[in-house]
């Protein structure tokens, strides 16, 4: 406040205020300054990632590297698996550059050409091992179907409820987004019978149809068909077309694209399309064409019998008399999507996963359990030999008719026939698979009434015989198709022939197996293949159980690694008394077999038996004698052999093979030299002292990295 008395201050202006539109315009024009900087800041980041992304790819594109997609998924179910993955490079210049997962939940293997072996496994699953080739082409992308651990009662259960009223069908399945693996709740399914269900948050659904009564009980009738609509929304609507209507039950696994309209697939089975006009008119389709071609060409390699050669004649008389141990794939690589054998993905299943899901597409599941068994048999021997010969170096065999027609699908029925059969195949020459040919009709005769042309283009034989001698098939007596029109190629097995010696002349498996393939004991040209692995046959009657492990381990109570012949696993490998596992009785011995990392070499493992003294062991009597046992392992690639203590050393027996995940009887004859070989001491290769005693046992096997178990039951002599 100012003194009266002090001067006047001039007038105080006060400042002007900017209007309030110009603040606002001002914070604008910074606003719009800020966010130019920062797109040009972030355009040169941004093209400095897009030149990064494209200099990792021409640096992958310059190395010939390729990404492989990878799925894991659950062989019954279809649900994806969180999974581990293994790839090791086996040959020069293969390396893994990259391993990663996608958006999707896919894995992305990026890897320079050459040959990989992958080894998958997760948790509650059986484990997987597969060849992957990588070369100039885009790789196909992999899928990889484990099976669970513990088998699954579902579709048994599925199956007596469909056999509880007789007419009834059951489907079941599980539905998934393609993309990304998910399943879809709420996906509505219909039969073409009016039938409907929904699945659940699994994707799961389930529902029944009705057999016409008019097939009940006709053995000869092909089955009825029904037609399945699956759709939910956003995706497009799956039509399968033709299924069969069998009173058992059926699930399946359907992957529903993104987008709009509809998709039809024709399910029709393959007996089925063979009694169509158009499949039967020539010229033949070019799907069957191509089979007919590379079908040749394999029975071309194939060894034939001549009766005019003794050791042909020896050899085929062997097979006949002693089952082969031949060994089996432990996985099959499919191609899928195929047009002929051209296919654009590759799944991977465990071998006899694929023998029990495939079977129902090549035999109807209604048929009799014993024609399913030997049809197993023959699917699994043809499978067994497209591993040994593959159609191209990304897949074994493709899921179409021109390899082996094959679908993810089970049935009950055909599951079963192949866990029945589990590992028996056919061998011309006791080491392979034999190329197991077989069609629908193989009666060498053209049906004048049926207005159709014969598959067959050799009918020498006549109405009431198979064969076509001019393509290396004798003639053989099956009057059983007599009448019938040649609806085959008159090579190999009939299909039908298999459900009437079975259905109406109660025929085993095995009964109609050798009728086909050797003539019944009878081998020439090409019908000249013998059941191998059939664990079924035993050592016979006289044989003396050495040791039965059912109180201990008995006369093999020696470490593994006890003697100085063995080499390549580690002292922690054991044996001892196991009871969760045998053949026979209550209990087995259990052999754990562990890589020595230190030792880059095969195993060799001498298991002593009597302590490393064979005076310890019972007495062996040359003449006549034979010793063999029942063993048992879930791993590949395992060999047997016996050592026996001699008068002038201890011979070695050969090896045979041990086919996976069965229970094997392996033997040696001790007066056959071709069966021995010389190895310590002054051996010669033949036993030659009266009576002798064991030794050892061998098991072999190259160097693996995982562990190996085995089980071996009563250990049997025979005099």
């Amino acid at each position: 406040m100012s003194e009266p008395n002090d001067p006047p201050r001039p007038p105080t202006r006060r400042p002007r205020r900017a209007p309030t539109w110009l603040a606002i315009l001002a914070l604008l024009i910074a606003g719009a300054v800020f966010a130019q900087w920062l797109r040009s800041n972030g355009e040169r980041a941004g093209a400095g990632a897009a030149s990064a992304a494209h200099v990792a790819r021409v640096a992958i594109a310059d190395s010939g590297a390729r990404n492989l997609p990878i799925r894991v998924r659950d062989s019954v179910t279809g649900r994806a698996l969180d999974s581990n993955l293994v790839l090791h490079a086996r040959s020069d210049g293969a390396f893994v550059r990259d391993l990663r997962i996608d958006d999707n939940g896919e894995r992305i293997a990026t890897l320079a050409p050459g040959d990989y072996r992958l080894q998958i496994g997760a948790g509650a699953h059986q484990s997987l091992n597969t060849d992957v080739h990588i070369d100039a082409a885009q790789p196909l992308p992999l899928t990889v179907w484990l099976a669970p651990s513990a088998p699954s009662e579902a579709l048994d259960l599925l199956a007596l409820k469909a056999a509880a009223c007789a007419r009834c069908a059951i489907f079941s399945g599980n539905v998934y987004d393609r993309a990304s693996g998910r399943p879809l709740a709420g996906a509505q399914v219909r039969s073409s019978q009016g039938t409907r269900a929904s699945t659940d948050a699994n994707g799961y659904f389930e529902l029944s149809a009705t057999l016409p009564r008019s097939l009940a009980g006709d053995s000869e009738a092909l089955p009825a068909t029904l037609d399945l609509v699956i759709g939910h929304i956003g995706h497009r609507i799956q039509r399968l077309s033709a299924l069969p209507l069998i009173n058992d039950s059926r699930h399946l696994i359907v992957d529903l694209d993104p987008g709009t309209g509809t998709v039809r697939t024709d399910r029709s089975h393959v007996q089925q399309r063979a009694r169509q006009r158009e499949d039967q008119q020539r010229p033949l389709p070019a799907e069957e064409a191509m089979r007919a071609q590379t079908d040749a060409a394999a029975a071309d390699d194939e060894p034939a019998w001549d009766p005019a050669r003794p050791d042909t004649v020896a050899l085929a008389r062997r097979l006949a008399a002693l089952a082969a141990n031949v060994p089996m794939p432990s996985s099959i690589r499919v191609g899928t999507n195929c047009s002929g054998r051209s296919c654009t993905g590759v799944s991977v299943y465990g071998f006899e996963d694929y023998v029990g899901r495939g079977l129902d597409e090549e035999w109807i599941p209604s048929w009799n359990a014993q024609s399913l068994a030997a049809g197993a048999v023959a699917y699994r021997s043809y499978a067994a030999y497209y591993v040994a010969h593959p159609v191209n170096s990304r897949y074994d065999i493709c899921s179409s008719t021109s390899c082996q027609a094959f679908n993810a699908d089970s049935v009950a029925a055909t599951v079963a026939a192949a866990a029945t059969t589990r590992g028996v195949l056919l061998t011309r020459d006791g080491v392979g698979a034999a190329f197991s040919e077989y069609s629908s009709e193989n009666n060498a005769w053209d049906d004048p009434g049926d207005g159709l042309s014969c598959v067959n283009n050799d009918l020498s034989c006549g109405n009431g015989r198979n064969g076509s001698p001019r393509n290396g098939w004798p003639c053989l007596s099956d009057e059983v198709g007599r009448g019938r029109g040649c609806f085959g190629h008159g090579r190999g097995m009939s299909q039908w022939g298999t459900q009437r010696w079975a259905a109406n002349n109660g025929r085993d498996w095995r009964w109609i197996a050798n009728h086909y393939f050797n003539a019944n004991n009878s081998p020439g040209g090409q019908r000249n293949a013998f059941l191998a692995n059939d664990g079924g046959g035993g050592p016979g009657g006289g044989a003396v159980v050495f040791d039965d492990f059912e109180a201990g381990v008995g006369r093999f109570a020696s470490a593994p690694t006890l003697s100085g012949s063995t080499v390549g696993i580690s002292t922690a490998s054991l044996a001892q008394h196991d009871c969760t596992t045998r053949k026979n009785g209550t209990c087995s011995l259990r052999v754990l077999l562990k890589d020595d990392p230190d030792v880059a070499t095969a195993w060799a493992v001498r298991l002593l038996s009597g302590g490393g003294t064979p005076a310890n062991n019972l007495e062996l009597i040359r003449a006549g004698g034979k010793v063999g046992f029942w063993v048992y392992t879930g791993a590949s690639g395992l060999r047997a052999s016996l050592s026996i203590d001699d008068s002038d050393g201890t011979e070695r027996a050969v090896e045979r093979a041990i086919p996976t995940g069965q229970w094997t009887y392996l033997e040696w004859a001790l007066d056959d030299p071709a069966q021995w070989n010389a190895w310590a001491g002054a051996s010669n290769g033949q036993i030659d002292a009266a009576s002798v005693r064991l030794d050892a046992v061998w098991m072999l096997r190259e160097q693996t990295s995982f562990d190996v178990n085995l089980y071996f039951d009563d250990v049997q002599i025979v005099h």
